[in-house]
């Protein structure tokens, strides 16, 4: 039995709860992230909520419907994840998304290639889970994936006004640089997530809750 089994029913088979899978930065790189979304919400109010609803993290696998077990999805992530481990993740600072959105590239290494380890970690993440994704959830189809993955942490997501983003865009990257140069990606966690609305502004409702943790290579 997983521990924790008793606490997972409550999420087990509810249309309105998502999972996701994410790898947790170092203590240095997560106070970074979240104090620019403490930030940028004193500064900007409504308009700078949404990342700030989440815990500081990089996406595996993002929000995904399910009426699995969540123990089965635990022992299939057991399984994906033997022989992953820790590495080295370099921060190559703020980039904007279109006009609405700022993220942190932790795809890349230093010299613009793709980390091959947080690829790989994201390749196997998605495959263990992809069978457990309901036919009916409205991320996984939309969802970058594949060669498509681009690892980063989100400082600003959404934006609803836009006339708005060069002046914040400008005040995050005042901020540079933010967080370590590089960092070691140790832990990744699955969570379970509610929100009163998942085809809407989900993030002004959005809760969570960490259901396991794993150190890699451990």
């Amino acid at each position: 039995m997983v521990e924790g089994q008793e606490r997972f029913a409550a999420y087990e088979g509810d249309p309105g709860v998502r999972f996701g899978f994410y790898l947790r930065p170092s203590y240095a790189m997560c106070n970074a992230q979240a104090e620019m979304h403490a930030l940028l919400r004193r500064q900007f109010g409504q308009l700078a909520v949404t990342a700030g609803a989440f815990m500081p993290h990089a996406t595996l696998k993002g929000f995904y419907r399910s009426d699995a077990a969540v123990g089965d999805m635990i022992v299939a992530l057991d399984a994906a994840l033997i022989g992953q481990q820790p590495f080295t993740v370099v921060n190559n600072g703020p980039i904007a998304y279109g006009r609405s959105s700022v993220v942190i590239n932790v795809q890349h290494d230093e010299f613009g290639e793709t980390n091959p380890a947080i690829q790989r970690l994201h390749e196997v993440a998605f495959a263990a889970l992809s069978p457990f994704v309901h036919p009916e959830c409205n991320f996984t189809p939309v969802e970058w994936a594949g060669p498509a993955f681009f690892a980063h942490l989100t400082l600003l997501q959404g934006l609803p006004r836009t006339e708005f983003f060069d002046e914040i865009f400008a005040f995050i990257q005042e901020a540079e640089p933010i967080g370590p140069r590089r960092f070691q990606a140790e832990y990744v966690h699955l969570y379970a997530f509610r929100s009163d609305d998942w085809t809407g502004d989900w993030g002004k409702s959005l809760t969570w809750e960490m259901l396991h943790s794993w150190k890699l290579g451990g």
